[in-house]
């Protein structure tokens, strides 16, 4: 569109003082006045032809260019704090996950400490229940043991009619809980070897004798008399040979009252062999053919 142009007519007039002489035929001076033709303002512009900014309104022709790179830092912010966001929020499922994990994993492990603790207690309880059977069962052994070795000595070889009930069987002599039987047989032919010595005494319900210490050992000394050589003596219940004797009860033989250091040669030992006075180490090893006299031992009936 090309402006449009208008001519106008100025005529310059002297003042009436003035005394400058008035020129004829002046020549008439004529100015360019240019009229700017305003764009129609649009009452209802559309969405894409203009840019409104407050009032104002402009066409796409006429609206002012906007520098890009007026928002360049905007989208790199945003850009920013989207990946952040992006990782707070892969962070945040990572932990999620672990913690599910774990308390799964804390779950099964209070299971499993909870299962073993129920198994020990009821082992603890088996424990204690085993142990008071054994216990039991050690006590009733006790008594058939008691039992048993007073079964061929009944009642009435304690007690009687006329004499009150005594520790021993008649013919028995009681010390410390024990009841000792000397054999006192005069004659070589009453005497007998170790293994038929001992079958008598099982007969009465008894062992042969087994020397615990030095107490008894005097007590024995007193109670068997004498033989009249050094060759014979009472058969006990001891059997071995030099460091390795044994009673026959299977306990080791701790303490010994051998006479000399040459009567541990042979198996099977005697007490209270010959000497003219009664000494404590009068024990003497000899052959269990040998015939000998005995001395049986066996509990005592306590009450």
């Amino acid at each position: 569109m090309s402006d449009e142009v208008c001519y106008s007519n100025v005529v310059f007039t002297t003042p009436y003082n003035s005394a400058a002489p008035v020129k004829k035929n002046e020549e008439a001076v004529y100015a360019e006045v240019k009229k700017a033709e305003l764009a129609p303002v649009k009452t209802h512009p559309e969405p894409d032809d203009s840019r409104t900014t407050g009032q104002e309104t402009w066409s796409p022709a006429q609206a002012p260019e906007k520098p890009e790179h007026r928002y360049q830092p905007q989208q790199c912010a945003v850009v920013f704090l989207s990946l952040t966001c992006a990782f707070l929020l892969a962070g945040i499922i990572a932990l999620s996950v672990c913690y599910s994990l774990t308390a799964g994993q804390l779950r099964k492990e209070n299971g499993a400490n909870q299962q073993l603790q129920k198994l020990e207690s009821n082992l603890t309880a088996q424990k204690e229940s085993l142990e008071s059977e054994n216990t039991q069962l050690r006590k009733d052994r006790t008594l058939l043991d008691e039992i048993l070795q007073f079964r061929n000595f009944p009642v009435e070889k304690y007690c009687s009619k006329e004499t009150r009930c005594s520790h021993c069987p008649s013919g028995w002599t009681f010390n410390n809980s024990k009841c000792y039987f000397v054999h006192l047989g005069q004659t070589w032919k009453t005497w007998k070897t170790w293994n038929d010595s001992r079958l008598e005494c099982i007969k009465m319900g008894a062992d042969l004798l087994t020397i615990q210490n030095k107490e008894e050992q005097m007590f024995i000394m007193n109670l068997a008399p004498i033989y009249e050589d050094k060759w014979h003596g009472y058969w006990i219940g001891l059997t071995g040979k030099a460091k390795d004797w044994v009673w026959i009860n299977g306990s080791s033989l701790t303490t010994g009252f051998w006479a000399d250091n040459r009567s541990q040669t042979e198996t099977h030992v005697l007490t209270n062999t010959g000497h003219k006075n009664k000494i404590l180490n009068s024990w003497r090893s000899t052959e269990p053919i040998m015939r000998n006299r005995w001395i049986c031992e066996n509990r005592a009936l306590l009450f």
